[in-house]
């Protein structure tokens, strides 16, 4: 049975909301011709666009995007999901992007995504620079872990989970990265699939994919493999599954 290959994007294809290197695009445009391929992100259609350059897209089987509350096949919306957050949660988020004692604040902290919302103390319009000084305290001062918890106690019915280097991402609960895997194992007749994530620890973007993935029948000949960078997801690619 042939193997599926789903990815995430920011992290594991790409460095965090920049454009795939041109030698990685290189060698995937190969990769992708010989196997078949999904991209599962939680960052929206529009954002795919700047960092997957059109030549892969092309080659790819599918991509799901808003944590897999939104499917795309080429340019061809298939489906979508809402989703509607209470209001007493937009305004804790507006409180905490007031107060929160986080090193640099800029601006657009609520992003509404389809079937999603993400949200961001630092702000999205944060510059490069800026992300990976976030990144680097957010680690140390736990400011994510905090909201995430937050979230998930005062609404049972609410998942939140840590996704890219200054976001957490807010949808009901089970609409997250697994839909993308039930979805992609009922289209292939429950066809193993190898995943690549750097999310796949507990309280990860990437973890529902990795439950999941524990859940279907198929589940042994299921991987989900944890990576840092797109350097090391070449690595493995060109390690294992490159014959």
């Amino acid at each position: 049975m042939q193997r599926i290959f789903m990815f995430d994007i920011d992290g594991t294809l790409t460095p965090a909301r920049q454009r795939m290197a041109e030698e990685f695009i290189k060698f995937f445009l190969t990769f992708c011709k010989d196997n078949t391929v999904y991209l599962v992100t939680g960052s929206d259609h529009s954002k795919v666009l700047e960092q997957v350059p059109d030549e892969v897209l092309g080659l790819t089987s599918g991509v799901f995007t808003c944590s897999g509350n939104q499917y795309w096949e080429g340019e061809s919306l298939v489906y979508e999901k809402e989703f509607k957050a209470p209001e007493k949660l937009f305004t804790y988020l507006k409180d905490k992007a007031e107060y929160s004692v986080c090193p640099v604040k800029t601006s657009r902290h609520i992003e509404e995504r389809t079937g999603m919302m993400n949200f961001s103390t630092i702000g999205r319009n944060c510059t490069q620079e800026q992300r990976e000084d976030y990144y680097h305290w957010d680690r140390e001062a736990g400011e994510r872990k905090q909201i995430r918890d937050w979230v998930k106690h005062m609404f049972p019915e609410i998942d939140c989970v840590i996704g890219g280097q200054i976001s957490v991402d807010i949808y009901p609960m089970g609409c997250d990265k697994s839909q993308a895997i039930r979805y992609v194992k009922e289209k292939h007749d429950n066809a193993p699939i190898t995943f690549f994530g750097d999310r796949l620890k507990p309280g990860g973007n990437d973890f529902p994919v990795y439950s999941a993935m524990n859940q279907e029948s198929c589940a042994p000949l299921d991987i989900a493999t944890p990576v840092e960078n797109w350097q090391e997801t070449m690595r493995i690619l060109q390690e294992v599954y490159n014959d």
